[in-house]
């Protein structure tokens, strides 16, 4: 798997955390745990099979955060998209 793309959104996506309106440290500290699954993910040559919900988790992130954090929904559904792309 073309690691370049989910490791480019996994930049974004701190970014974005980095800019975000403030979130709980709770909030925050699930969504760096959610990327760094990502990142494992991410670190193997052919990718690997997706961890027993894990695109689901991330779904619910976009739901989580479409309306109070858009910028950060956003760069999460790409992520959705390029595991799906990848058949992870």
């Amino acid at each position: 798997m073309p690691r370049r793309r989910l490791n480019d959104l996994l930049l974004e996506l701190h970014d974005e955390l980095e800019r975000a309106a403030p979130l709980d440290p709770s909030t925050r500290d699930d969504l760096l745990e959610l990327a760094e699954e990502l990142r494992e993910t991410a670190a193997f040559d052919g990718g690997r099979p997706a961890e027993s919900g894990l695109q689901g988790r991330v779904q619910e992130a976009v739901h989580r955060f479409e309306a109070s954090h858009p910028a950060l929904a956003r760069v999460l559904a790409n992520v959705i998209d390029t595991l799906a792309l990848y058949g992870i």
